[in-house]
């Protein structure tokens, strides 16, 4: 850890914080499931979204060629916290159907963005390194945040949720927005 710069430990923070706001599709599933969407539509939506996320993937990437990761990803955490205070909110099926395809177009900003910033902050002898410690950063935050998540569910609200995760990515926009430097 001595190799790594402030820079690179900061943004394996903001992660870890955007993790533990990020708690499993399952909850999303749950949540259309209490907006009146049966079993069999609920697997639709879920459709919907991975559909939207694989169309968008590439011209994601692309974007992100083109205007930065740090610009793609601080947009995709607040797409994300939108999409997460609409699942909060939404009790209709038409806005939640909507909520599951902008669901997609987070996927598609962050997924393979956020492995290629890591791989662009990282230095040259540790690349690899910082891509296993990105994804165990990753990993060992979620099984918290969909502890958390199901704590808040069950002793306030199904909304509650879905209003830590978009709070905790709009925490972790702001740090990489204002704390992190522009990559070259």
């Amino acid at each position: 850890m001595n190799k790594l710069d402030s820079q690179l430990k900061l943004y394996l923070v903001v992660v870890l914080l955007f993790t533990l706001g990020n708690s499993s599709n399952a909850f999303l599933l749950l949540r259309a499931k209490s907006v009146g969407f049966d079993d069999t539509t609920v697997i639709l939506l879920y459709f919907i979204y991975s559909i939207t996320a694989s169309l968008l993937s590439i011209p994601a990437g692309k974007r992100s060629d083109k205007v930065g990761r740090k610009r793609l990803l601080v947009a995709g955490y607040v797409v994300f916290a939108l999409v997460y205070f609409g699942f909060a909110f939404a009790y209709n099926k038409v806005f939640m159907i909507v909520m599951f395809v902008l669901y997609g177009v987070y996927t598609a900003m962050i997924a393979g963005v956020e492995r290629a910033f890591v791989a662009e902050i990282s230095p040259k002898e540790l690349k690899g390194t910082m891509l296993g410690l990105h994804s165990t950063v990753v990993g060992i935050a979620l099984l918290p945040a969909s502890t958390i998540a199901g704590i808040l569910w069950t002793t306030l609200r199904a909304e509650a949720p879905f209003i830590f995760g978009a709070c905790m990515s709009l925490v972790a926009a702001c740090i990489l927005l204002f704390f992190m430097k522009d990559q070259l």
